[in-house]
């Protein structure tokens, strides 16, 4: 069957906020950003409901994908159960209000804590979907999978505007095995990614999960070989910054997160040679 969905996508980062239509509910998954574009999603969400369920689907607790739950009181929220860990929402609401402070947004409901009706802990089937968690990117990032459209909704990660940002490389890396797996078994033939455009058809999805494979295997290459033979900061610094990202060098706009990248290595590297 045809894909059943409508995409938003905010001038922010491009972030998207898709809404996933079954027979019986709407899925919605992290409304973003600025009021009026979430204001859009609102008005297109009353317009498609026709008393459907409203399922608000939190693929991970980053500021800008938590931003807009507020706008919608009576849906039922899901998300990882990683995303209470620590205070970690609380942090990330408090930035988006921090944000909004810094440029004036003013929004028509409270940014404050969701009220959660559903916490995944491991891969499982709920009602039409299948919850995948796929940390990495964050410890509660959660991907979820419309079985009869092949649509994966994944959220910060396969983007077609960025390399992986990386909270967990190890955990990252089998995560993207796992999302091959479902694309090499034909269950999934499009993905939507938390920034950028979706990526459709077999050939773009594994080709986006093997550049960003390719590029977390260089990086975990050159810092945990670097710490292990006692490399020099400096020598480190200069290697990582020559990495590549698809055959390309880093673009200058993402150094600052390609540095972050490597700082969050180092922690790895240094912990696990003890």
């Amino acid at each position: 069957m045809p894909q059943s969905y409508k995409l938003f996508t905010s001038c922010l980062w491009q972030t998207t906020s898709a809404v996933v239509s079954t027979e019986q509910r709407l899925y919605l998954f992290d409304p973003a950003y600025f009021p009026h574009e979430i204001e859009a999603i609102a008005d297109y969400v009353q317009r498609e409901r026709n008393g459907r369920e409203l399922i608000l689907v939190l693929t991970h607790g980053d500021w800008d994908h938590v931003v807009g739950v507020g706008k919608f009181p009576d849906a039922t929220i899901i998300a990882q159960k990683e995303i209470l860990t620590d205070g970690r929402i609380e942090g990330k609401l408090n930035k988006a209000k921090r944000f909004d402070g810094s440029y004036y947004v003013v929004r028509s409901y409270e940014v404050g804590m969701p009220k959660f009706t559903k916490f995944v802990e491991d891969a499982q089937d709920w009602q039409e979907v299948f919850f995948l968690p796929v940390p990495g990117h964050t410890p509660d990032q959660m991907a979820t999978l419309f079985r009869e459209q092949k649509l994966l909704v994944v959220g910060d990660m396969l983007s077609n505007l960025e390399f992986p940002f990386i909270d967990d490389s190890s955990a990252y890396l089998e995560s993207l095995e796992k999302i091959e797996r479902l694309v090499l078994l034909g269950e999934v033939e499009e993905v939507i990614p938390g920034h950028g455009v979706p990526a459709k058809g077999r050939e773009e999805i594994l080709h986006r999960i093997a550049r960003d494979r390719q590029y977390l295997l260089d990086a975990r290459a050159v810092v945990f070989e670097g710490i292990a033979n006692n490399v020099g900061e400096d020598v480190l610094t200069e290697q990582f910054s020559q990495l590549m990202y698809d055959g390309v060098s880093i673009d200058e706009h993402l150094r600052s997160a390609h540095d972050q990248n490597r700082d969050q290595l180092c922690k790895e590297a240094i912990s696990q040679k003890g």
